[in-house]
């Protein structure tokens, strides 16, 4: 009996002991005496903004904001734009339709019904992941059939490299979100960081595979030659095209290609599904999967980001109303009837300037609705690869300095880990010199010094869309 109560002793001070764990790492991770940002309970929900502020200075501070926000619209835009496109697609009309009911009604799900969003976008994640595997698996079973040969050009490789910081880059963004959704304590940060690492991983080999899938069917270019070959051989190859195992090359059927798309501003999905209703229907179904697979996919990006992005807002409106207009909030609460806790004049100045910012994503998509590619591969790319490689590194430095030596955190990074850190600016920087030395290159193209070899500048153009063309899939 002695023993019996000696352990329940000990087991009763380890459940203690984990509780009171808990309840510093909750209560301490952004707790500091210095600056009252927020309310007790707003602490423990840290956010880009907050983070900017604890770490860098007042001016990088301000800029750094002024890059987050112009991040979240314009992947917010280039996400509305292929959403617009993928829905189009499936309903069969013009995607300039579609834009104003996928930007509308997905915006008031995220600010209207957020609690209710969260665990069905959790769903939609899962589903979405596993419509890739199939869709992944089925696009290179058609792929087999149509013996589509792609040729490599690693001096193109720019795009491509910088659709990838874009697709793997953008998480940061997002941890935040998610990890105000946690328990602050050593054991689910440590499987946060897991879960992380892993759908990178997987993200990664998954982007890889689906370029792959891609270019076994839908062509890279369209050349001249080509369009002729298919004028002169259509006639000839009329009476095979309903046979998926015809020998004669899937090149000169129609003139559908990747560069096409990219100068239409679609994404690589549009040519896909086109090249395999209009030649291989016996397999129209597994065009009908990629359509539905791409629809889902973009919806559940846009509600993930369009949630950080208002995350973010709140911790700014927050911020601000702390420093500044509390004046506001005592004079609404002296004349407002309700005292609702969700009828609050701040909650009211989060809902509007979320709205400016949703507002400004679709006036700006349906101004530009072939912007995609433009959109995705020189403003997302420089933006989120400026926030990351520069902000991001130097917040991480900084939160190593003494005078944040106060500041609790649940489960600490090894030294030997936090080296990695200088890799955020070797590549992330870099991505962003080569996009302005890219940027001004093409710009220089454009001057009156080169009109005299336009017609050498359209040729070079339009053989240069090879590995290039990677930058439609992502």
């Amino acid at each position: 009996m002695d023993q019996v109560s000696t352990e329940d002793r000990i087991a009763t001070e380890e459940e203690e002991e984990d509780e009171a764990e808990n309840a510093e790492a909750d209560t301490g991770l952004l707790q500091s005496s210095a600056p009252a940002l927020f309310d007790q309970t707003e602490n423990l929900q840290p956010n880009l903004h907050l983070l900017g502020r604890l770490f860098l200075s007042r001016p990088m501070s301000h800029t750094f904001n002024c890059i987050l926000l112009f991040q979240f619209i314009s992947i917010g835009i280039s996400y509305v734009l292929a959403g617009s496109e993928a829905y189009a697609a499936l309903l069969d009309i013009r995607h300039v339709y579609v834009i104003p009911a996928f930007t509308w009604i997905l915006t008031l799900a995220i600010l209207l019904a957020h609690t209710v969003i969260q665990p069905i976008t959790s769903l939609l994640t899962l589903l979405k992941g596993i419509l890739l595997i199939v869709t992944v698996a089925v696009t290179f079973a058609v792929g087999s059939e149509v013996g589509l040969q792609s040729s490599s050009d690693f001096s193109q490789m720019g795009k491509p490299f910088l659709m990838g910081t874009v697709a793997l880059g953008g998480i940061v963004n997002v941890m935040p979100l998610l990890y105000s959704q946690i328990s602050h304590n050593k054991t689910q940060i440590l499987w946060f960081r897991r879960a992380v690492l892993g759908g990178l991983t997987t993200c990664m080999v998954l982007n890889i595979l689906w370029c792959w899938a891609v270019l076994e069917i839908v062509p890279q270019t369209s050349l001249p030659e080509r369009r002729m070959a298919a004028a002169s051989t259509l006639q000839a190859t009329s009476s095979s095209l309903s046979t998926p195992s015809s020998s004669a090359s899937p090149l000169l059927f129609s003139n559908i290609s990747l560069e096409e798309s990219e100068k239409a501003g679609e994404i690589a999905t549009i040519p896909l599904t086109k090249i395999i209703n209009e030649r291989y229907k016996a397999y129209s179904w597994v065009a009908e999967l990629i359509q539905v697979f791409i629809a889902i996919s973009v919806t559940v990006s846009f509600l993930v980001m369009g949630s950080a992005m208002k995350h973010t807002i709140d911790g700014l409106v927050s911020s601000l109303w702390s420093s500044r207009l509390e004046w506001l909030s005592k004079a609404w609460e002296r004349n407002s009837p309700s005292k609702h806790p969700h009828c609050s004049a701040r909650s009211l100045a989060k809902l509007g300037f979320s709205l400016l910012g949703f507002g400004i994503i679709f006036i700006v998509s349906v101004c530009d609705p072939r912007g995609f590619v433009v959109m995705l591969d020189k403003v997302v790319s420089f933006s989120l690869n400026t926030e990351v490689g520069l902000f991001v590194f130097i917040m991480l430095r900084e939160s190593r300095e003494d005078r944040f030596q106060h500041l609790t955190v649940p489960l600490p990074v090894g030294d030997c880990v936090f080296s990695l850190t200088w890799l955020l600016p070797t590549y992330f920087l870099f991505a962003v010199t080569y996009d302005v030395l890219q940027t001004l290159a093409d710009v220089a193209h454009y001057l009156p010094y080169y009109s005299h070899d336009q017609e050498l500048h359209i040729y070079n153009t339009t053989g240069s869309f090879t590995a290039a063309n990677l930058s439609t899939f992502l």
